[in-house]
């Protein structure tokens, strides 16, 4: 069986290695424009650690599961995912790659940032090193202001590592935050804002809720605010996290995962990831933990199907969701969402979640209970 999956993050490592386990046979092709396989749920962490700790060469894994790395970019849209399907075929500068399943794990793009010096997108943060920021930072005039605009778990985790690093640093920055809602994390208990917030005032960092990054340009930034009102502050450095965009759109599919374009399904072509939206009520957050879990159902149909049977639907539910918060601090649950702990339990479980994604990636399949 020839198997091939566009995109290297959590869902197509894990759609891969579980394909190599299951399906030793099998003729497996990685597409990925890029050298790396980041752990996107640890980035923050690269403002106080060199970005390589965070890196795994695609070579390296490669070889360890018996998969091609193809460095070619494509463009999974629909019009040519339709053509895909019907001749079995993916087009590449190299030539056409045929196969019999593709998989589309190309994940979900940043929305950009304003454009200038002093902005800081999820784009930029993947490939510059975290701590030449923080020293750029800490070597500007005392009491200039940094700015994270965006309250959800990626802004949120960057905001806190970013104030231990500068601390460490000795710099004598102001930090704000500036968020659209009138809550955070409004999608997790109501202890979660509660938390927060209250680490936020004793931190000192000033949150200004109910307002949207509009712009800015050297040393500002546009904040449009509560009844259209626009107005100015300062911000000699603004890290934007924005949200999150299909890429290029979000893929609709039925239960097993079987992209849906048109009301048609494409019965040879999968997504799983961030990129995807799945029928039938199983999670399907932006999360690494979706991720891993839509790849590996993934492979279990490609597997299904190579042997004549129909693919399952997935049934997979949110198990959890932990927020790290800077040095042994952190909140989350497990299990039901009134589990909430916070503090260095908190962090102590994040951590062992990493750890257990660390060992998967090695070989040790810490993901089978589920």
């Amino acid at each position: 069986m020839r198997v091939v999956v566009i995109g290297g993050g959590y869902a197509g490592m894990s759609c891969l290695m579980e394909l190599a386990r299951r399906l030793p046979d099998a003729r497996l092709t990685l597409i990925e424009p890029g050298l790396w396989h980041l752990k996107m749920t640890r980035l923050h962490e690269a403002l106080s650690h060199p970005l390589s700790r965070f890196r795994i060469p695609y070579d390296e894994l490669a070889n360890r599961y018996g998969f091609e790395h193809r460095r070619e970019r494509v463009v999974a849209g629909t019009r040519n995912l339709a053509r895909w399907s019907a001749r079995g075929r993916v087009s590449l500068a190299s030539g056409d790659l045929p196969f019999d399943l593709l998989v589309v794990a190309v994940g979900a793009k940043a929305r950009p940032r304003p454009s200038g010096t002093g902005f800081y997108g999820l784009a930029d943060l993947r490939r510059r090193e975290g701590q030449r920021l923080v020293e750029q930072i800490a070597s500007s005039r005392p009491d200039v202001w940094v700015t994270v605009a965006g309250g959800g778990a990626t802004g949120l985790q960057y905001l806190f590592e970013l104030r231990d690093a500068l601390r460490r640093a000795g710099a004598r920055c102001r930090l704000r935050l500036v968020d659209a809602g009138d809550r955070l994390l409004p999608d997790q208990p109501a202890q979660f804002h509660s938390y927060v917030a209250r680490r936020l005032e004793r931190s000192g960092i000033r949150h200004v809720r109910g307002a949207r990054l509009a712009g800015g340009g050297s040393g500002r930034i546009l904040v449009d605010g509560p009844r259209g009102r626009v107005y100015e502050l300062p911000s000699a450095h603004t890290l934007v996290f924005a949200g999150l965009d299909g890429n290029p759109r979000l893929l609709d599919t039925n239960s097993a995962g079987q992209v849906i374009l048109d009301g048609r399904t494409l019965e040879n072509v999968f997504a799983a990831g961030d990129c995807s939206r799945y029928a039938g009520g199983g999670f399907n957050g932006q999360s690494a933990q979706a991720a891993v879990r839509k790849g590996r159902h993934v492979a279990a149909c490609v597997d299904r199907m190579g042997g004549g049977r129909r693919p399952t639907a997935y049934r997979s539910k949110e198990l959890g969701f932990f927020l790290s918060m800077g040095a042994l601090d952190g909140i989350g649950w497990a299990g039901l969402r009134n589990n909430t702990v916070t503090g260095l339990p908190a962090y102590a479980i994040r951590e062992a979640i990493e750890a257990r994604y660390e060992l998967f990636l090695a070989g040790v399949d810490t993901f089978r209970v589920f």
